[in-house]
This record gives C-alpha cells, sequence and structure tokens, in this order.
C-alpha cells in the first residue's frame, strides 16, 4: 500500500478504494486525541460509495473519538437510501439531488488540516478506477475542501435518519428534495464546488 503522504491527485484502482480508505482513516484517527471536538465533513456519491462504507467500519472509532459528523449524500438515481447510512444517525446529513452535484468530488476532511478528496461522482466509485488525493498535513487542501462543503451543505436538503427504521427513497420524500431543486430552478445561484478534472 502507497504511503499517505503525498496531496497530489494519483490513481487509485477501484478494488483498493476501500480499503485505502479504511487504512487512511485508520492513520488520522490514531493520531487524534480523545473527545477533541473535531468534525468530519463528507461528500459522497449514494450510501454505497467507498468512502461511507470505509467510515462506517470506523463507526465505533469515529463515536469515541467524539467527532461529529456532517454528510452531504448525492442520490443520483432517485434510490432508497440504503442501511450503510445507520452510521450517520445521530449526526447531520443531506440529501443532495440536483443532478449538477455530479460534477463535485467526493471528499473527507477532518479539521483543519486532514483530507482525501475523490473522483468527480459521474464516475461511478464502485465501477471505475478514480483519481485521488490523500492530505495529511495540508490547510490549503483542508480549507479548499471545506468550502467546497459548506456551498454543497447550504442548498442540500435535510434528511432526519434513525437506524431502526428503513429510510423512505427520494420519490417517496418529494417535499425535501422537491424544494431543494425548486430554490436552485427558481434563480438561486449554482453551487461553486470542487469540480471534475
Amino acid at each position: 500500500m502507497r504511503p499517505f503522504t503525498s496531496s497530489r491527485m494519483n490513481v487509485v484502482r477501484k478494488e483498493e478504494k476501500e480499503s485505502r480508505l479504511k487504512g487512511f482513516i485508520a492513520a488520522q484517527l490514531g493520531d487524534l486525541p480523545l473527545a477533541g471536538g473535531h468534525t468530519l465533513s463528507v461528500i459522497a456519491r449514494g450510501c454505497d460509495s467507498p468512502v461511507l462504507r470505509a467510515l462506517a467500519a470506523h463507526a465505533p472509532e469515529l463515536s469515541a473519538k467524539g467527532i461529529v459528523i456532517r454528510a452531504v449524500v448525492v442520490l443520483p438515481d432517485n434510490s432508497a437510501f440504503p442501511d450503510v447510512s445507520a452510521f450517520l444517525a445521530g449526526h447531520e446529513c443531506q440529501l443532495g439531488c440536483d443532478l449538477r452535484l455530479l460534477d463535485a468530488h467526493e471528499q473527507f476532511v477532518i479539521g483543519d488540516q486532514i483530507a482525501w478528496i475523490g473522483d468527480c461522482m459521474r464516475r461511478e466509485p464502485v465501477k471505475r478506477d478514480a483519481y485521488e488525493c490523500y492530505s495529511t498535513d495540508c490547510a490549503e487542501t483542508a480549507a479548499f475542501a471545506n468550502r467546497s462543503f459548506e456551498r454543497v451543505w447550504s442548498f442540500a436538503a435535510s434528511a432526519k435518519l434513525a437506524p431502526a427504521q428503513p429510510q423512505p427513497s427520494v420519490a417517496q420524500t418529494p417535499n425535501a428534495v422537491g424544494m431543494a431543486i425548486a430554490a436552485l430552478v427558481d434563480g438561486e445561484i449554482p453551487p461553486v464546488v470542487s469540480s471534475r478534472h
């Protein structure tokens, strides 16, 4: 496995994505102090995205470190919200249903130094090799990713997640989704997000 020292983009094979992300997350969590009041923000293409699966695998450590998660999950095909999202219960989650979000990159950021930026969401992460950037100590990369996240967060539709109940599909919840899309169609400025390279 390649070390996580460069903040350059590297090609990662689709079969290695989740395991590399799990290793990166484990290494970064190991360096964080307990109950440090850290916030983790994540943008993912659907709940089957390797980044969400990797984060779900570390749910106990995230909880033990007192990390608050803010997530935007882009649902490109009106699919149901799968069970892997259960680890997000008790955290803040927004659903992004505007197809323009597919021009953004998947990403997660912990605090103001640690960031991972994945490929453009038009490239399905479980089907394609991808460009990824692992940054362990770069305030500039983390600041860029945090700004991108806040822009996406500002117009995504809020979702309340409960682990004991199956989540409704986007088609069954037209109000939250419709309001988010209507706000964009009614003349809001399109979001500025990290776009494909």
